[in-house]
């Protein structure tokens, strides 16, 4: 296995994590808004935002 292939082993399994990360915060803003919590689903929904607008370091470009 080369380095490249390693570093994108690396950030396929930040993506995962991320991405369950995510998921798991929604589930619990589904749950919140499922009994009526207003303001802890309105919590979720605001961390999940922040989740989804984090630069990715798998999306930005390498250093020539």
């Amino acid at each position: 296995m080369s380095v490249d292939q390693h570093i994108q082993a690396l950030r396929d399994l930040l993506r995962t994590d991320h991405e369950a990360w995510i998921a798991e915060v929604q589930s619990w803003a589904d749950e919140a808004e499922a009994v009526g919590d207003v303001e802890r689903h309105r919590r979720h929904v605001e961390h999940v935002a922040r989740l989804k607008a984090m630069p990715y370091p798998w999306e930005q470009s390498r250093a020539a």
